[in-house]
């Protein structure tokens, strides 16, 4: 085949979109081989080109520089009679760089191309502006447009703008847009800002709820002779559609049509999302029959739409859908069945919850973190942990690795059910899958093992958390402190005290309190005595409440001698009984040790009195 067939066979193969990696380099080394005459470099170009342009471009971007390399070798043969890359070629490869995020070789590209004097335009800078853009390195971008360009003699075209536009939109800057989009429209000799320029940065201060702003923008566009089209009108129903307002929603979608625009399929999947949120959909059936009327096949997202709409209203027989997608051609996605799940859960039915799970993982589908939550958290409200656990395992197993809040939410049913084996069991398996336990997790685990006296697994836990570089906080010391003294083992809640003052951490008043009863309990009167000085000298010195409660509770227990004893402790640190606490008090002295003692009460409280 001769060198203009090959070109021919090249550009129609081209234009054809059918190009394959294989068919591109071998039509690609037959061009090398032509010699009489040689090939245009714009041949090499539709290859290039078409590879830049084919799926997987980050695995075979490489292949599009080894091809570059044989045209313009750092070294050339001085007999070399390939064609000398263009503009175009350079412009091709630069594109290639930025949009597998190597924005440093691109300019490494400028540069070469520069170095061979070839003259640069805007189709060679719009990549870089773009990968610039997308690293967010916005400032950089606006230098190189409005400095650099200019000094190559390179004016910025309306695509360049466009593209910084979109940057600063991109990066949240829209008052910078703006700003620029306002000079684009005040400079008479300036390029005119056209729909594409209007709709980015109304759609940037539309994902900003900056609405009021946005609609401004869409009247100037009106102003200006410059007609919206359906992505500008799609961009302003989205916005008013995230902020509830539906109704305004549809009037502008009757704007839409009063202008002669038909609404696509991306308007009608935002209003039946907008509808649905606010509960507005009363027969989303006959929406989909709607827009199909329409002309518009309802795609993954209308049909998700919809069967949320469904569930919301319980109406969960008719939100089964999925055979009427799938004969349309239409996949359900994760998302499609995550709403079906939650609705069937929503529902008690677990059974066809657990079926729309296995349906999904069937049809080769990884469940994610929304799916896990869904049915984790609906399985542990209705206590049937042992399905959630197993839920948690078979997750595991298809490489979905369920999150913090997902084991916390098991592992805190299985405390509650005093399954510890168990929760244990998880917590090591969330350990070994890279799972970082928080604070909430241990204090589960901790306060299970407590309210059963396991203290040597309390402690164990506890020194893994304190290891962790987790510092626990007052409800775990409280719940550890508390099941301590309930099961009278009150030294080892005053150890556990002393490692928290040894921590640098102050007790609250809480804490001393339950330390003191469980001494009433099981320990002796010099120990609450002790407790009471230790609460003092770290200034949280015993209030009259405290007092009075420790007295009662002697009382209660019929310790007398103690009861006097701590009365005697409250008297000197100049708190007297007030009159129901004394009513109390003397009333018990009197059915414990009879008239003397309550005399004797009596008597010990005029003593305090008469010191005083």
């Amino acid at each position: 085949m001769g060198t203009r067939q090959l070109e021919r066979l090249v550009r129609e193969r081209y234009r054809s979109g059918r190009l394959t990696v294989p068919e591109t380099l071998d039509l690609f080394h037959r061009l090398l081989a032509c010699t009489n005459p040689v090939p245009s470099i714009s041949s090499f170009n539709f290859l290039l080109s078409s590879l830049v342009h084919m799926k997987g471009l980050t695995t075979h971007y490489p292949t599009v520089f080894s091809l570059f390399i044989r045209l313009a070798p750092p070294h050339p043969h001085p007999r070399a009679i390939s064609p000398a890359p263009n503009v175009c070629t350079y412009s091709i490869c630069i594109d290639c760089c930025t949009r597998v995020n190597q924005v440093g070789l691109a300019f490494l590209l400028l540069g070469r191309l520069l170095k061979d004097r070839l003259r640069s335009n805007p189709v060679v800078f719009t990549p870089l502006l773009k990968g610039l853009c997308r690293d967010n390195r916005i400032s950089e971008a606006a230098s190189m447009m409005f400095d650099k360009m200019p000094k190559l003699g390179c004016s910025p075209n309306l695509i360049s703008y466009n593209t910084l536009i979109k940057g600063y939109c991109s990066a949240g800057k829209t008052s910078s847009a703006t700003e620029l989009l306002q000079k684009m429209i005040g400079e008479s000799d300036h390029l005119k800002p056209n729909v594409i320029t209007f709709s980015t940065v109304i759609d940037g201060l539309c994902k900003e709820g900056l609405l009021s702003k946005a609609f401004n923008l869409f009247e100037q566009m009106h102003s200006l002779g410059v007609m919206p089209n359906t992505f500008t009108y799609n961009t302003l129903i989205n916005g008013l559609c995230k902020q509830g307002a539906i109704a305004k929603a549809l009037q502008l979608l009757d704007c839409m049509a009063s202008k002669g625009l038909e609404p696509d399929i991306v308007t009608y999947n935002t209003l039946v999302d907008g509808l649905c949120k606010k509960g507005l959909l009363e027969n989303p059936g006959k929406l989909l029959q709607y827009i199909t009327s329409k002309g518009h096949m309802p795609d993954v997202v209308t049909y998700t739409a919809v069967i949320n709409a469904y569930c919301k209203r319980g109406e969960i027989e008719k939100a089964e859908l999925l055979d009427d997608m799938i004969s349309r051609g239409v996949q359900p996605n994760v998302v499609t069945y995550n709403t079906l799940i939650d609705g069937h859960c929503k529902k008690n039915n677990f059974k066809n919850a657990k079926d729309c799970l296995n349906e999904m993982l069937s049809k080769g589908m990884s469940p994610d973190i929304v799916t896990c939550s869904i049915v984790v958290d609906a399985f542990c409200k209705v206590r049937e942990t042992d399905e959630a656990v197993e839920l948690l395992y078979s997750l595991l197993s298809k490489r979905c690795l369920p999150n913090t809040v997902n084991f916390n939410t098991v592992i805190d049913d299985l405390c509650k059910k005093r399954l510890m084996h168990k929760a244990e069991k998880l917590l090591n398996v969330m350990l070994v899958n890279g799972v970082t336990p928080d604070l909430v997790m241990y204090n589960s685990v901790i306060n299970g093992n407590s309210k059963l006296g396991r203290w040597k697994e309390t402690i164990r836990v506890f020194k893994e958390m304190v290891g962790r570089g987790l510092l626990p906080d007052e409800i775990i010391y409280v719940s550890m402190m508390d099941s301590m003294c309930k099961q009278a083992e009150s030294k080892e809640a005053h150890k556990l005290l002393d490692f928290i003052v040894g921590e640098g951490i102050k007790p609250d008043a809480g804490l001393y309190n339950i330390l003191l009863f469980g001494y009433i309990a099981d320990g002796s009167i010099n120990d609450v005595i002790n407790v009471l000085d230790i609460m003092v000298r770290n200034h949280e010195a015993p209030d009259y409440s405290t007092y009075i409660s420790l007295i009662k509770a002697y009382i209660k227990k019929r310790k007398v001698e103690e009861a006097n004893c701590v009365l005697k402790r409250m008297m000197q640190e100049g708190f007297k009984p007030d009159l129901d606490a004394f009513a109390y008090i003397h009333e018990m002295f009197l059915e414990m040790g009879g008239v003397d003692g309550a005399n004797d009460f009596v008597a010990m409280t005029n003593v305090m009195k008469a010191d005083d």
